[in-house]
């Protein structure tokens, strides 16, 4: 391993952090009656549709002003997701199953020439989805909750149109969507309750016999939805923090001295979807610009890195590891890496960071860099109602 000399320059004092608090997840077992979410998804598509102008007296003086070269132009006024017409129809259910979708958007639009406004309407515009969901035998229609979040609608101008439609208007329409799944059941959970007073006066009835079976619901989706929760909750904290870091591997790998900047939130509120961390690294043996050495210039190795994923937690006393892909930014150039992310509070408190290639060789090792270091465990049923079996 080749050990490059060290440069350092002044560097201006920070203030002296403080750790990022862990949130709190207090919990106790209640029955309540929900809708259960059984698939949820969001996503958004763009559309392109022609429309012709339904007033022909506005086709008319639209097409006399693109004949003589005058400016026409068009309006689209903002659309309120509310007034976006939505159904959704369950075309065969299963794990997945396939969900058809209709959109309906209406626009109003404002036709100017020679920015005069000729006319104004409402072109109702429609579009369709089919996505697969999670929808077992049980799941219909009615338990569909689809909804528009954000409605863009742009229009870049009028297109001569064919005989006899006329002139067109070309609708570019964003639609933000929110797909649910949900279906009413009984579940035990862990919450908080407030009691009223107790039901002590006792009504004499007639002891019934019911069918519990009745009670039975579809099955959940396993593998698809909800997303396990996390055993343990970390976060870290570091700026510019001394690293001896090691660039490659084997006999050719350099280490190097730079500075480490880490802010990481893992599984906040036990939940991996609650999940955010950036680093950088800035090589501190570089000055302002690259130095002559016997075999070239010496390269400035600093880099920043963001994960594009974070696919898997794993726990252990005092410290947990995130893995996934993520990017690494060297030089300006971007570079799909996988990372291994490692958090521990004992027996002090830092991180280390381990970046491979598409070949899983070893390119980046932080080593054991010092942070402010918060970690938990996280209760979960078994946790709460004492049995590791349940």
């Amino acid at each position: 391993m080749k050990k490059r000399k060290q440069f350092r320059g002044s560097q201006t004092p920070t203030p002296s952090p403080s750790p990022i608090p862990l949130d709190t997840n207090d919990l106790a077992p209640e029955c309540i009656r929900v809708d259960k979410v059984y698939d949820w998804v969001f996503f958004a598509n763009k559309y392109e549709n022609k429309n012709f102008i339904p007033d022909e007296a506005c086709r008319a003086a639209v097409s006399a002003a693109l004949a003589a070269g005058q400016r026409v132009e068009v309006q689209t006024a903002p659309v309120d997701p509310a007034d976006v017409s939505v159904s959704g129809s369950i075309i065969e259910n299963g794990n997945p199953g396939k969900v058809l979708i209709v959109w309906t958007v209406p626009v109003d639009v404002t036709i100017l020439i020679n920015g005069v406004a000729e006319c104004s309407f409402t072109v109702r515009t429609q579009f369709t989805d089919e996505i697969m969901l999670c929808v077992p035998v049980g799941i219909t229609n009615a338990n569909l909750n689809i909804r528009a979040t954000q409605v863009i609608a742009t229009s870049s101008g009028v297109l001569m149109g064919p005989d006899p439609f006329g002139p067109m208007i070309p609708l570019k329409v964003v639609l933000c969507k929110d797909v649910q799944v949900e279906y009413p059941v009984k579940l035990e959970v862990l919450a908080k309750f407030c009691f009223p007073r107790p039901n002590n006066i006792p009504v004499p009835e007639e002891r019934l016999q019911c069918d519990l079976s009745l009670l039975e619901f579809p099955r959940q989706c396993p593998g698809l939805f909800p997303v396990a929760n996390c055993e343990c909750q970390a976060t870290a904290l570091a700026r510019n923090e001394d690293t001896e870091a090691t660039f490659g591997s084997g006999g050719t790998a350099d280490l190097v001295t730079g500075l480490s900047t880490l802010r990481a939130e893992i599984c906040q509120e036990c939940s991996l979807a609650d999940s955010t961390w950036s680093y950088s690294f800035t090589d501190t043996e570089v000055g302002p610009t690259p130095a002559p050495t016997a075999t070239g210039f010496q390269p400035d190795f600093s880099f920043t890195f963001d994960p594009s994923s974070i696919d898997r937690v794993t726990c252990g006393d005092d410290a947990l590891t995130a893995v996934g892909e993520g990017i690494r930014y060297f030089d300006g150039a971007p570079e799909q890496l996988f990372y291994e992310l490692q958090i521990f509070d004992a027996p002090t408190e830092g991180f280390r960071l381990i970046l491979r290639n598409t070949a899983n060789v070893v390119i980046f090792d932080s080593g054991v860099v010092d942070a402010l270091v918060e970690f938990g465990e996280c209760e979960t049923f078994a946790d709460l109602l004492g049995d590791s079996d349940i």
